[in-house]
């Protein structure tokens, strides 16, 4: 009985630690599903032709360097 309690802590103890690790993992994969959706939507808008990203980074450079 006591070997199976030992074996019950030394797993629950490496259980908790491999929870520990993970902290901040929910907050990286909603970043990455707003990026991703956000590439979506432009991409979509672009061959919509609804938005010319390529004047849009232009001006925004040039507003920027002065040019």
């Amino acid at each position: 009985m006591q070997k199976l309690i030992m074996t019950y802590l030394m797993l629950q103890a490496h259980l908790l630690e491999a929870r520990d690790d993970e902290k901040g993992q929910g907050t990286l994969e909603y970043v990455g599903m707003i990026i991703v959706a956000a590439g979506i939507a432009l991409a979509v808008l672009q061959a919509a032709d609804a938005i010319d990203l390529g004047g849009v980074f232009t001006t925004a450079v040039n507003s920027v360097t002065g040019g």
